[in-house]
Order: C-alpha cells, then sequence, then structure tokens
C-alpha cells in the first residue's frame, strides 16, 4: 500500500535521531561546540513533527503502513512483513519520548559542558531516542524485538558512559545482564506465537485472537495460510505461558521484581541518563510493551502481573525509604511507580496504568534533571574548597532552598506529583490505578486479591514518607557541608545555568493536574485517559475480554468509592509527609548528618532486602568457581595435555626424521652405490678383448670345479 505523509513523517521522525547519531560519532569533534547544536535541531525536529502526527491521529483514525520484507518461497511461512503503526498510543509515546529527550539534551549543554566525551554524548543520546521511537513505531513482534536490543544497546553506552569509573563499568555490565534475562523470556514468548500464528504482526495476532474461540477448554483458532484451510488449538496453560514470556521482556525492562537490582547502579550514568532512561522512556518500554501485547495475556496472567507490580511497588517503596544517595532515592522511587503502572495493567486498568506512565515521564524526569541541577551546585562548591565529601549524599545537604529557590519550588511541585496530592497530575493517574485494582480486586471474588489494592494504598503512605524525608534532608535545616550554603550558587544573582533550568521548570508546569483533565480532581474526565482507553487502540478482541468487561461494569458501579478512594490516598499522602517531619523536625543536625538504620529492619531496607547479595552468593559466585574450575581444568589438564602432546611429537618426529635419515635415506643410497659398482664390474667385464673373455671363462670354470669338489 502507498504510504500516507502521515507515515513518512513517521519515518522522519525515526531517522533524524539515527542521522545525528551518525555524524556526531565520527564528526562530533570537528562540529563548532561538538554538535550539541545539530542533535538538539534534530530532536526538536522530531518533536515538532511527532506534535504534527498527534494532532492528525488522536481520537482521528490509525494509520497501518506496511510492506513484504522478506518472503520464503515454497515454505508453509507467511511473508514476513515491516510496518509502521500510528494510533493513540503511538503518538502519545512519540510526543513524549521525543519532547523529554529535547529537555535533557538542553539541559545537557550545561551540565555535560566540560565532558571531554561531550559529542559522544550527545551521539549516544541520539542512538538512544532511534532505538526507543522504533519500539513504538513497528507494527509487529520480530521489529519490535530488534529495537529492544539496540535499546538496551544504547542504554549500555550511555550508563557506562564515564568508562573510566569502575562503577560505571560495573553498572552497565549489570544492567546489560539483568535485561537479557528478561529478553530470552521475552524471545520465547514471540517464537511460542509465532509457532501457532505464523505471524509477527500485531495487528494480525490481535484478529485471530479475536477469532478464536474456547471449546472444551482449549482454544480453537481457524485462518487461512497461502491458501491452505489451518486450525490450531491452544491449551490455556500453554497461553498463559507464552503471555508470561511477553511480560518477561518487562520485568527486565521495567525493573520488576526479581529483576529490579539493576536499576539503582544504573544511577553511575550521567544525571541527564537517569532523566531520560531511568524516568520517562526505556524503563516504560516495558509497561507499553504490556500495553501493545494486551491482547495475547489470559486472566491467569494479568493475576500473575498484577501480583509482580504490586509486590515491586512495595519492595521500591520500602528501601526508598532508608537510602541516603539523592538519585538512589529517585531510582528506587521509579521502581515502585514501575511497579504501580505493571500493577494496573495485570488489573485490567489498562488505561490507568498508560495515564500514570505519561504523568511520571513529566514528574520524575523534572526530579532526576532537578537533581542534577543539585549534584552539579554541590560539585562546584566542593570543589572550590577542595573538599572530598560525597556530592549525592543527602546528609551533606540541609537548607538549599535559600541557596536555590527556584530548584526547591520546581521540586516541590514534582514532589507532590509523585506523592499523589490533589491538583497535581500524579493524584489523578494514582487514583485511576487504585480505583481499577479495587475493582479488579471485587470482580475476582474478593479475600486474597484485595492484597493487590491494599499495598497500593500502602505504598502511597510509603511515598508521602520518603520523598517528604527526602525534601527535608535537601532543602530544610541547615547546610551540613564545611562550607557556605551560598558557595553553591553559580553566581551571586544566578543559581544555575540558564539552560539547565528552563527544561526543569517546563516539566515542572507539566507536573499540574489541569494539564491532563479539566476537572483536576477527577481522573474520569481526562482526555489523555479516555483516549487510550483498550476500545481507542483496538483491543476489543482480547483473551480477557469478560473479565476486563466485568471489571469495567465494577468500577463503574463504584462511582462513590472513587471519592473515597481519593479522599483515602490525600489523607496518606499528607500523613506521610507528617509523619517524617514529625520525625525529622527536631533532629541535631550533627544527627542528620550521620543518619543511618539503627535496627535489622532499617538495615535490611538500606542493602535493597539483600538482593545483590542473594544474586552474588546464588548466581554470581556459582559462576565464577564454575569459571575458575573450568580454568583449571583448561590449564591443568587440556594444555598440559597439548603441551607434553606436543613435547611428545617433537621428539617422535626427530626419531622419525633419525630413522628416514639414516635408515630409509641410507638403504636407498647403500642400493645405488652397490647397483653402480654392479654396473662398473658388468662394465669392465664386456671390454671387448677375446682374451679376456676367455681369461674370464677359465676363472669361472675354476670356481664351479672347486665348487663340485668341496660340495
Amino acid at each position: 500500500m502507498a504510504a500516507s505523509p502521515q507515515t513518512i513523517a513517521a519515518l522522519v521522525v525515526l531517522l533524524l535521531p539515527l542521522f545525528g547519531f551518525l555524524v556526531l560519532l565520527p564528526f562530533g569533534r570537528l562540529l563548532p561546540r561538538h554538535g550539541d547544536w545539530l542533535g538538539i535541531a534534530l530532536t526538536a525536529g522530531a518533536f515538532i513533527l511527532s506534535g504534527w502526527l498527534f494532532t492528525e491521529t488522536w481520537n482521528v483514525t490509525t494509520f497501518h503502513s506496511r510492506t513484504t520484507w522478506f518472503s520464503m518461497p515454497g515454505s508453509s511461512l507467511t511473508d514476513f512483513t515491516l510496518g509502521i503503526l500510528l494510533d493513540n498510543l503511538t503518538v502519545l509515546m512519540l510526543v513524549i519520548v521525543t519532547f523529554i529527550s529535547l529537555l535533557v539534551q538542553l539541559f545537557s549543554v550545561g551540565y555535560m559542558h566540560a565532558d571531554k566525551g561531550y559529542s559522544r554524548y550527545f551521539a549516544f543520546l541520539g542512538l538512544f531516542t532511534f532505538s526507543m521511537l522504533g519500539i513504538v513505531l513497528v507494527d509487529n513482534l520480530l521489529l519490535l524485538f530488534m529495537f529492544w536490543e539496540l535499546v538496551g544497546l544504547s542504554s549500555y553506552l550511555l550508563i557506562g558512559f564515564w568508562f573510566h569509573k569502575p562503577a560505571a563499568v560495573a553498572a552497565n555490565k549489570k544492567a546489560f545482564l539483568f535485561n537479557r534475562v528478561g529478553d530470552i523470556g521475552l524471545l520465547l514468548g514471540l517464537f511460542a506465537f509465532y509457532t501457532y500464528y505464523r505471524t509477527f504482526d500485531l495487528e494480525t495476532l490481535r484478529t485471530l485472537v479475536g477469532s478464536g474461540t474456547w471449546e472444551s477448554g482449549s482454544f480453537i483458532v481457524t485462518y487461512t495460510l497461502k491458501g491452505q484451510p489451518w486450525l490450531v488449538e491452544i491449551g490455556p496453560t500453554f497461553l498463559t505461558l507464552a503471555g508470561l514470556g511477553l511480560f518477561m521482556g518487562c520485568v527486565g525492562k521495567s525493573a520488576q521484581f526479581p529483576l529490579q537490582v539493576w536499576l539503582p547502579d544504573a544511577m553511575q550514568g550521567p544525571t541527564p541518563v537517569s532523566a531520560l532512561i531511568h524516568a520517562a522512556t526505556m524503563v516504560a518500554a516495558g509497561v507499553y510493551l504490556v500495553a501493545r501485547c494486551y491482547a495475547f495475556f489470559t486472566p491467569d496472567a494479568l493475576v500473575v502481573i498484577a501480583l509482580v507490580g504490586a509486590l515491586t511497588a512495595l519492595v521500591g517503596a520500602l528501601v526508598a525509604l532508608t537510602q541516603n544517595d539523592i538519585k538512589a532515592v529517585l531510582a528506587f522511587s521509579t521502581i515502585s511507580q514501575l511497579g504501580y503502572m505493571v500493577m494496573g495493567m495485570g488489573t485490567g486498568a489498562h488505561d490507568a496504568a498508560l495515564f500514570h506512565l505519561a504523568t511520571h515521564a513529566f514528574f520524575k524526569a523534572a526530579l532526576f534533571l532537578n537533581s542534577g541541577i543539585i549534584i552539579h551546585a554541590m560539585h562546584r562548591g566542593l570543589h572550590h574548597h577542595h573538599l572530598h565529601l560525597n556530592a549525592q549524599d543527602i546528609r551533606n545537604m540541609g537548607g538549599l532552598r535559600k541557596a536555590l529557590p527556584l530548584t526547591f519550588y520546581t521540586y516541590v511541585v514534582a514532589t507532590a506529583a509523585l506523592v499523589g496530592l490533589p491538583l497535581f497530575s500524579g493524584f489523578l493517574s494514582k487514583d485511576a490505578i487504585l480505583s481499577g485494582s479495587w475493582a479488579w480486586a471485587q470482580t475476582m471474588g474478593g479475600g486474597a486479591y484485595f492484597t493487590v489494592p491494599l499495598i497500593g494504598f500502602t505504598v502511597v503512605l510509603l511515598t508521602a514518607f520518603y520523598m517528604a524525608r527526602h525534601m527535608w534532608f535537601i532543602f530544610f535545616g541547615e547546610f551540613r557541608a564545611p562550607f557556605s550554603v551560598q558557595d553553591l550558587r553559580l553566581k551571586a544573582s544566578q543559581e544555575v545555568e540558564r539552560v539547565m533550568l528552563w527544561p526543569v521548570v517546563v516539566l515542572a508546569i507539566l507536573s499540574l493536574g489541569i494539564f491532563f483533565s479539566l476537572n483536576p480532581l477527577s481522573f474520569s474526565s481526562s482526555w489523555l485517559l479516555q483516549g487510550i482507553a483498550l476500545e481507542k487502540l483496538g483491543g476489543t478482541a482480547i483473551l480477557s475480554g469478560r473479565l476486563l468487561d466485568a471489571v469495567k461494569l465494577q468500577d463503574e458501579a463504584n462511582h462513590t468509592l472513587h471519592l473515597v478512594f481519593g479522599i483515602l490516598s490525600t489523607l496518606l499522602g499528607v500523613a506521610g509527609i507528617s509523619w517524617a517531619i514529625l520525625k525529622y523536625r527536631n533532629r541535631p543536625e550533627a544527627q542528620l548528618l550521620h543518619e543511618g538504620p539503627q535496627h535489622a529492619a532499617g538495615r535490611l531496607s538500606q542493602r535493597h532486602f539483600y538482593l545483590n547479595e542473594f544474586y552474588a552468593k546464588a548466581f554470581v559466585q556459582p559462576a565464577l568457581v564454575l569459571a575458575r574450575t573450568l580454568y583449571r581444568n583448561d590449564k591443568r589438564v587440556i594444555d598440559y595435555a597439548l603441551n607434553n602432546g606436543s613435547k611428545a611429537l617433537v621428539i617422535i618426529a626427530k626419531i622419525m626424521a633419525w630413522f628416514d635419515r639414516w635408515v630409509v635415506d641410507g638403504l636407498v643410497w647403500l642400493v645405488g652405490v652397490l647397483s653402480k659398482l654392479a654396473g662398473r664390474l658388468g662394465q669392465g667385464l664386456q671390454n671387448g678383448k677375446v682374451q679376456s673373455y676367455y681369461a674370464y671363462s677359465l676363472f669361472g670354470f675354476i670356481l664351479l670345479m672347486l665348487y663340485i669338489i668341496l660340495f
């Protein structure tokens, strides 16, 4: 089919960041200002085109263009296609990815300006943006997996950008390996579906799922493959496992329990990278994958997804309570919020989970970029006074609202959105998830299923506490580092570079609820929530359709409970903030400077429930022991055998050479010499003289007579 202007524009959006990567990586140092302007300009162009695509597509129509990629003549396999799908979810993600990427690049101009790898940094950002846009735009699972792996590669490069730091190298390897664990499940899941449906195309897969029926406990699908009728019978267990295989990709990329341990370590990368990859885009790719493949999850698979999401949200919040690194608190907060999104997906609140993905992208990016401003200022003050303190430890801060007032106000707004206070975006999306999860628990029959929404409400309280603690240590009390807090300012009249300040201001403004709902106290009137409903995304024919319809009806019947949940979550947020203020308000500054867990539960939280130690003992150390054993076997057995065997072969070769030289060659030489002597003797006998012949004859006759006489 002929490509529409919208499809061509989408291709341009995809290729612009790639062009920046291909130019900046080899030639960045040759360009003025090392090419930052080129990367920013290309991303700005992609954002503008994404905005146009949003206006053309949102609640208007869907654009889908595909072409044959390759085919296998004579095979029973279908043709392999590639294409671009533009629907509400696609254009929403396009705007989020390009907008956050643009703001991060602008922020990076000030944050990274003195770095030796400046042009390489912008090149890697372009590669990451290209990879992420590819995940969003493609219309089939095979291409999605390819871009999925490219995102893993580009995140590996950005996390380990400062490769001279051992911690950064360890962190990017850890992120890469943990993501590969999830990707193995994703690969098995997509090939499981291909085995039965013979296609990777998402639209075709949804159509086939929608045409299937349950008969005698099996899922029956009939379709035509290359002119021949095909009937497929799939067991419910296999369907559930195949869907959970796809979900494993989300577990790895979106840092779900138990693979979430890579995300806090990934904070070793530059802070703008944390804002882009680990708050707004890469970690959201897993949630996007679940949303895009939502038709393929059975009710049993959704239960597992809901439980994993709830557990992740709880673990992330509990660990964030005791962290002292400014980025570590935000990292565990990201894990917790990603758990919220996955919990929403599992409980049938598909639209609420995507809503939270969008709101979280803005307020968490604002928090990370603000933390970058604070870290940047702390480094400036420490460098000026030649001090060696941890610039990211919140215990070395305090009272920063005096020196960095605008940073403080934007931080407050983004924190309020994260906690979920009324009038802020997080209030709307969290309330939607909590309401949906409660309706799901009611639909599933109550009992133990209510554990999921109760965990959700508990996390609201914990989030409010750890963010209030976080804010108190950074902005309130007295400055605890051994120099004046005013030394953190760039100038007496300027707290930070303007190119770093404007992105956080914009993101903080977008953390207000009014941008997502005309009624910032009610999520049901949100234009965004309505635009990403399953009906808008072609998700009416899905394996869990009956369950989700029942959950939707139950949620509509819980209209009064929505108000109760909103009030309850607000009260929990206020209670968590009050708890933190009461706990730390009257503590001496010296005590705050040495704040640490005083009991076993606190140490358990601070050490991330010893999951890293568990993985080290359960997997890393056995792998190292096996590697050392194989190494010793290689050195002591295989190499010993090869070395000594080669020496023996050399000795045998020398013996064979001596035998060949003195025996074989000697015999050949002897035969030749004897032949030569015999020839000369024969030549002497045949001299042509008759008297000689008579003499030889007489000599022979005498010898013959002697033989007769003697023998």
